[in-house]
This record gives C-alpha cells, sequence and structure tokens, in this order.
C-alpha cells in the first residue's frame, strides 16, 4: 500500500508537459528509422537464403597461363601447361579447397545440330567444337544422364547454360531455319558428333544439362580418354622440323614418324630441332632416345573457401597467370543487395541516432520542468533512482509504442514486396524471422539504456 502510495504521489507531482514538438520528431525519427533497419535486416536474409538455394555459395575460380604475340610467335610454341610442381604450389596456397584438371580432345571435332530434327523442317547448325572434362565433383550439378561407356549409343553434354541463352536471342533470330528453344527442347535436338579431319567417325550426342557454373562444352571423363585413346593424334609439342644436309627438310614432323625413318642409310647425320626454336639443333638419334614429355592440364578450377587471399592473388600476379571466375552473376547480385543493405541500414541508423539525440534532449527537458518538484520530492527522503524511474517509465511506454509500430510496419511493407515478387516469378516467406526479432529485442535494449542513462543524470544534476 505505501509503495503504491508513493508511485502515485510521484506520478502526480511529476506529471509535467513535455515539449510536443520535439517529441513528435523523436517519435517520427524513431519510428521510420526502426522500420527500415527492420526491413532491411528481413530482406537481406530473405534474399541471401533465396540466392543459397538458387546456387550453392562457392567460390569456383579457372585458372591459366597466359597467351601473348601473334600468330607466328605462337605457332611452334609449346603448350601452357601446369607441371606437377606448379599444381602442388597452387594447392598450397591460402584458402585454397581442392583444385581439378580441365582434360581436353585430341581430335578434331565437327558438330552439326539439328534443332527442328534430321527430317523435315529446318537444317542443321554446322561447327568446329571442342570437348573438355573435369572432375564430377567440380559440377554444379550431375545428371541423370552423365554417364557413358562404350556400349552407349548416345555421348552426354554439358554446355553453359548462356549458350542457349546466345542461340535464342543472338543466332535463332537472325535465321529462319532456327526455332527458339526451351531447355527441354535443346535437351530433345539430335546432335551428330564427327571425329576426324576427314570426318572418319560419326557418333550420336544430345544436350542432358546446362551449366551455370562451368564456362566450357563438358563431357564425360572416361568417354574423353577413351575417344583420345582411339582418336588422338600427336599434341604440338611432339613435332620435330628434320634437317638434312645443313636444311629444313619439308614440313615438322612427329617423333613416332621419325622413328619409322631410323634405318634410313643417312639418319644417323640427320638433325632435328624444336618448333619453338629452329635454330637449336641436335643429332635425330638422341630425339628418339629422349622420352615425350609429360604435360600437365592446360587449365584448372579451383574451388575456394572465400574470396581470394592476398597471397593467392600475389602469387597468381607474380606467375603471370590468368584468373578467372566462374559465372560470377550470383556475386553480382549479393554485392548489389550487401549495398542496398548498408544503404538502408545506414539511414536507419542515422535517424535512430538522430531521434535518441532528440529524445534525450526532449526528456532534459522534462526534467528541468519538473526540477522544483522533484527537489522537493528528494529532500522529502524519495531516492534519485525513484525520480528518475517515473520519468524513465514515461519514455518507456512511448517507445515500446513506436517500436511494435515499426514491426508492423516493418512486416507490412515486407508483405506488399513478398506479393510483388510473386509477379516475377520469385517466392519468399512474408514474415518476420527469429533472427530479426532477436536483433530488433537487441537495438530496443541500447536505446533504452542510453535514454534512461540520460535521464538518470539529468535528476542526479538537481542535487548536485
Amino acid at each position: 500500500m505505501k509503495q503504491s502510495f508513493s508511485k502515485s504521489i510521484l506520478q502526480s507531482c511529476l506529471n509535467v508537459p513535455g515539449p510536443r514538438r520535439e517529441l513528435w520528431i523523436a517519435s517520427l525519427g524513431c519510428l521510420i528509422g526502426s522500420t527500415l533497419l527492420i526491413l532491411a535486416i528481413q530482406l537481406y536474409q530473405d534474399t541471401s537464403s533465396l540466392l543459397d538455394e538458387k546456387e550453392v555459395a562457392k567460390n569456383y575460380f579457372t585458372l591459366n597461363k597466359k597467351v601473348e604475340g601473334g600468330a607466328l610467335v605462337n605457332l611452334g610454341k609449346n603448350e601452357r601447361t601446369f607441371s606437377t610442381e606448379e599444381l602442388n604450389e597452387i594447392k598450397s596456397l591460402e584458402g585454397v579447397q581442392r583444385i581439378g584438371g580441365f582434360t581436353r580432345n585430341q581430335f578434331p571435332l565437327t558438330l552439326y545440330i539439328w534443332p527442328s530434327g534430321k527430317v523435315g523442317l529446318g537444317a542443321a547448325a554446322k561447327t568446329d567444337l571442342f570437348f573438355e572434362s573435369i572432375p564430377d565433383e567440380f559440377l554444379d550439378f550431375v545428371p541423370d544422364d552423365w554417364h557413358w561407356d562404350e556400349n552407349s549409343e548416345i555421348v552426354p553434354i554439358m554446355v553453359p547454360k548462356f549458350y542457349l541463352d546466345l542461340w535464342n536471342f543472338g543466332l535463332a533470330p537472325s535465321r529462319v531455319e532456327y526455332p527458339a528453344l526451351s531447355t527441354d527442347a535443346a535437351t530433345g535436338m539430335p546432335i551428330e558428333l564427327f571425329i576426324g579431319k576427314n570426318r572418319e567417325t560419326t557418333l550420336e550426342g544430345r544436350f542432358v544439362a546446362f551449366s551455370k557454373r562451368i564456362n566450357s562444352v563438358l563431357v564425360p571423363k572416361n568417354f574423353l580418354e577413351w575417344a583420345n585413346k582411339k582418336f588422338g593424334q600427336p599434341e604440338a609439342n611432339d613435332f620435330l622440323f628434320l634437317w638434312k644436309d645443313g636444311s629444313i627438310e619439308g614440313p615438322p614432323i612427329t617423333r613416332s614418324t621419325l622413328a619409322t625413318l631410323r634405318n634410313e642409310l643417312e639418319f644417323k647425320n640427320w638433325e632435328i630441332s624444336p618448333l619453338e626454336n629452329p635454330a637449336e639443333r641436335s643429332p635425330a638419334t638422341q630425339a628418339l632416345l629422349e622420352e615425350k614429355k609429360k604435360t600437365g592440364p592446360s587449365r584448372i578450377i579451383l574451388e575456394i573457401e572465400d574470396n581470394p587471399s592476398t597471397s593467392f592473388t600475389s602469387h597468381i600476379q607474380k606467375k603471370g597467370y590468368e584468373i578467372n571466375r566462374e559465372f560470377p552473376k550470383q556475386d553480382i547480385i549479393k554485392k548489389a543487395i550487401q549495398t542496398l543493405f548498408l544503404g538502408m541500414v545506414g539511414i536507419g541508423a542515422l535517424l535512430s541516432l538522430l531521434s535518441i539525440t532528440t529524445f534525450a534532449t526532449s526528456f532534459r527537458l522534462v526534467v528541468a520542468q519538473a526540477s522544483e518538484q522533484a527537489k522537493n520530492l528528494l529532500l522529502l527522503g524519495f531516492s534519485n533512482v525513484q525520480v528518475s524511474h517515473v520519468i524513465f517509465t514515461r519514455f518507456l511506454k512511448l517507445f515500446i509504442f513506436i517500436l511494435g509500430g515499426s514491426v508492423i510496419a516493418g512486416y507490412t511493407l515486407k508483405s506488399l514486396l513478398a506479393n510483388q515478387a510473386i509477379a516475377y516469378g520469385i517466392t519468399i516467406n512474408s514474415g518476420i524471422s527469429f533472427q530479426t526479432f532477436a536483433y530488433i529485442f537487441v537495438y530496443g535494449l541500447i536505446y533504452i539504456f542510453i535514454n534512461q542513462r540520460v535521464i538518470e543524470k539529468s535528476v542526479g544534476r538537481l542535487i548536485d
């Protein structure tokens, strides 16, 4: 009873009008600022979750050695491949989780693509192409038809998704015989694979998937190993110039062709030189004693823990490698979302900070206007804490009302945006997550603590 009586005396004695204009400005700033913070935090969580569902949040890069100079300069050079030592060095760099090499075809390849079928309307799109393969664990997904053996009738092929986009929005509109294709239609197209310069071998192929990660035309690794073994031609670094009587004899020949000439009478007097340095001659007999150099992959794919570290980028620059991010579309979207998020948080935080300042000033005025009553109450034996608590309770009721309004406003705006997103084929939850409520709780505690300290200090100065 006594405690209730004390509270009623305090409330009636300290019930003085506050500065209305300042309180209205502080309330409006707090409402807008809090709403922006709630909306920014929730939208960032929703969009990040949406992107993570659509694509695995990993960083993949391709790496290759630079090609510089013109055609004549590069005609005789060896392939720019990675040695075992270089691969081990790259694998040991900070942030590199794993690496895999690209295996490429070693034979001429021509594709006939029949977008409207081989019988009836349309014509074949003809192109010289290449095949590559990588370990399956680096694929963004492994299609159901991604298998091949020597008894298979179809060679499965995976191409980048943007190849289909180029067809639909670039090539097809310019050619009346080429229709636009959905992914389902594209996977049903007949494809003929002609292998060899004179198309000695024909195989059937099909597009089985469209990758959003790998910028290459991929086939299963076991098919490419089989095809290279059966149809592969000598590599560029296995060609040599043959010298007879001090001059080059005919076009470059392979080491295996040179071996067939070893029984010629003048063979021991012949010389050979590498394509990249014709003047560097050596006996032809020595070339047969040398083992063919084992070459590594010319391109590698890396999975990196996060963004490239400083040591990683400095090593790449030092070695002169070229690095390409595989389809960074998702990262661009994430950066845009982060920029928008930071902008909204910055504006919301600024408005909230200004509202804290305005609230603090307003309640200093409240304490000043009630200074005579507060001093009398302190002289009557009421404590500093009791007096400041009454004024603080007045602020707390107002702040809780504003924060509740911010939650309602944030929820309403989020629901409107969620409904608008449905029109674009994007589905997001219209509610507010537990994590957002946790942020709101922490934000509210900080806001309340600052104003509580201001009120307590203002009341404490009355008796100094």
